[in-house]
């Protein structure tokens, strides 16, 4: 149901394709190593490179690694470029520094303070980030080392907080998160949130020396299966409990369209698909937008263009079904893909009711059925077959023998 995708481990101790290798001591060096996980729907992808050779020339400065997922960008330390990513800079001054990471649409900037590394000792700092296409619709992860004053060891903060906290596969708290017990050596860690992706990352615990971790989320705009509306042929049901996401659908459709480029969407009886799932989107109050997430009017529909599957945006508090400001919007772009004037009346089929169907001929799966006598709109005609608006949510085929069309 989900798999592991992954950063390419970033620390000389890994390899492209290999396993893990759990760090061996030594007494020339330490060195943070971590490998970020996303647990979603998805595929098996990995980024980055080897984290910095040749420790003995760093001279006292510190070292920075920086990826990101779904597309290189541009790295600035201090207002100065100094690179794309995948990228691994070792000449870094000690002390606060600022990193900015930047692509054609989005950026993202944070201030380290970073250690200087002795002919002992090398601490790396290490930043991951999915740009993504917003603040909320966005994720990463920052890694660095400070000087012990606390007693803490580890030191884990994430948004949002009150995310699991597991080691080695043990829950162990919530974020905030700090521990003090945790001995010198090498540990799975892995953060979870309901109704958000979870990350692990494989890190090192030294003596005398903080481990930080700051660890932003990505939340799942859409469900692990999004099924067909109740009743709907080509409408899509995509609810959300989480008012992080519904208070702003624009912002909502356009992660769904992220989301279902750079991980897929498991549709109801088609399965997991990274081509462009949805032509339009409806949300709970009565909006639409195009495949692109951009607004339309309903004086607009023409902007469409050809439409086939939809998805309809509920927060988990609307009432079942269509909220009567998005039924409205439904039955409004129902009638502009009608054939003006035409309908269809359901003639005698000696079982006082005919089949509906989602695609025309009789192997099409059955989707509703409609009364005898009834008069249904008419969207479209094949030979033998007619499309109806069959009710509120529901069009569909029907046979041409047991209809009677308009003039």
């Amino acid at each position: 149901m989900v798999i592991l995708r992954a950063y390419m481990p970033i620390s000389t101790l890994y390899t492209l394709g290999s396993e893990p290798v759990k760090p061996k001591k030594s007494a020339n060096f330490s060195v943070l190593t971590y490998i970020l996980g996303i647990i979603s729907v998805g595929l098996l992808v990995f980024f980055g490179g080897e984290i910095i050779k040749n420790f003995d020339k760093l001279g006292g400065k510190s070292a920075l690694t920086v990826d990101t997922l779904n597309g290189s960008a541009q790295v600035f330390l201090n207002g100065q470029q100094i690179g794309t990513t995948p990228l691994e800079y070792k000449k870094v001054k000690p002390g606060d520094n600022k990193i900015t990471i930047k692509n054609e649409t989005r950026q993202y900037e944070t201030s380290i303070n970073f250690l200087s590394n002795s002919d002992q000792n090398v601490y790396n700092v290490g930043l991951f980030r999915d740009l993504g296409i917003s603040d909320v619709f966005s994720s990463g992860q920052e890694f660095w080392f400070e000087k012990d004053k606390s007693g803490n060891l580890l030191r884990v903060v994430s948004e949002p907080s009150g995310a699991s906290v597991s080691i080695d596969g043990t829950e162990i708290g919530k974020t905030p998160f700090s521990s003090n017990t945790l001995s010198e050596d090498s540990y799975d860690l892995k953060i979870e949130h309901a109704g958000f992706e979870s990350q692990t990352a494989r890190i090192n615990i030294k003596k005398s020396f903080t481990l930080n971790v700051n660890v932003k989320l990505f939340p799942m705009p859409v469900p692990s299966k999004v099924d067909l509306l109740p009743g709907a042929a080509s409408l899509y049901n995509i609810p959300s409990d989480n008012d992080y996401i519904s208070a702003d659908t624009q912002n909502w459709v356009k992660g769904i369209i992220y989301w279902n480029k750079t991980r897929g969407i498991n549709l109801s009886g088609a399965g997991e698909n990274k081509e462009q799932v949805f032509d339009y989107f409806i949300d709970f109050k009565g909006n639409l937008y195009d495949k692109d997430g951009t607004q339309v009017m309903l004086n607009e529909l023409d902007k469409l263009g050809s439409i086939k599957k939809g998805a309809y945006l509920a927060r988990a508090t609307d009432p079942a079904g269509l909220t009567p400001e998005a039924k409205a919007t439904y039955l409004k772009l129902s009638e502009s893909a009608k054939i003006p004037g035409k309908t269809a009346t359901i003639k005698e089929t000696g079982v006082g009711w005919l089949r509906v169907r989602e695609t025309p001929g009789i192997s099409g799966k059955e989707i509703g059925k409609v009364d005898v006598g009834k008069t249904f709109e008419v969207f479209e005609e094949k030979p033998g077959w007619i499309k109806i608006k069959a009710s509120e949510t529901i069009s569909g085929w029907v046979s041409a023998d047991y209809v009677t069309l308009s003039k």
